[in-house]
């Protein structure tokens, strides 16, 4: 018997829960709103939703830089990427639920480095 797929898929399980984390619970519970058709991380750190009922509004919530940083690179590991100031565009689907992702990882000096996100219903 074969451990490899057992192991595979817990990686994986472990990646999606990592992610989920770290997108915190307003964010992961938009992803499975049938309504939202897209949430947008801003450099400013706010978080925008976008639902086919009441357009574009903000959540009451900031992300940490860090967890914008770290929902990119999960994403970025889960489709074997890397996304540094060389290679800051990231395309991607999302694991498990196949949503759009576009992230973006840019540099202003002398402010700490900014994070751009984006995940789209498919």
């Amino acid at each position: 018997m074969n451990a490899a797929p057992a192991s595979l898929a817990t990686s994986l399980d472990r990646r999606i829960r990592m992610l989920r984390t770290a997108m915190g619970p307003l964010i992961a519970h938009a992803l499975e709103d049938p309504d939202v058709v897209d949430i947008m991380l801003n450099p400013d750190r706010s978080v925008w939703i976008d639902r086919l009922s009441t357009g574009r509004a903000p959540l009451e919530q900031v992300l940490p830089e860090s967890d914008g940083e770290r929902i990119i690179r999960l994403v970025a590991a889960h489709v074997g990427a890397e996304v540094h100031r060389g290679r800051p565009l990231l395309s991607a689907e999302l694991p498990e639920t196949g949503e759009r992702f576009e992230g973006f990882c840019h540099q202003r000096l002398p402010r700490p480095p900014s994070r751009c996100a984006s995940a789209r219903s498919a």
